[in-house]
């Protein structure tokens, strides 16, 4: 499994229908935001091309997000 912290920037006012939208992604945690443009998130994917075909697709997949932009990367241990 790996996980990253990302920042996701929306459209200028956007960000809590982004962030209501992004809750029903799978692989995706809310962790925050500033309440204009900029949310603070989780995701994660069982691996790192999986996971960054995920942020594409945020990306792709929603006009209101404008760019994910990790700030950390990592994996869990395999058991």
């Amino acid at each position: 499994m790996i996980v990253a912290g990302v920042v996701v920037e929306t459209v200028e006012g956007a960000a809590a229908r982004v962030a209501a939208r992004l809750v029903e992604v799978p692989g995706v945690e809310i962790q925050g935001g500033d309440g204009l443009r900029r949310l603070a998130a989780v995701i994660s994917a069982e691996d790192a091309a999986a996971l960054d075909a995920l942020g594409r697709k945020l990306v792709e997949g929603d006009e209101e997000i404008l760019g994910v932009f990790p700030t950390y990367v990592g994996s869990d241990p395999e058991p």
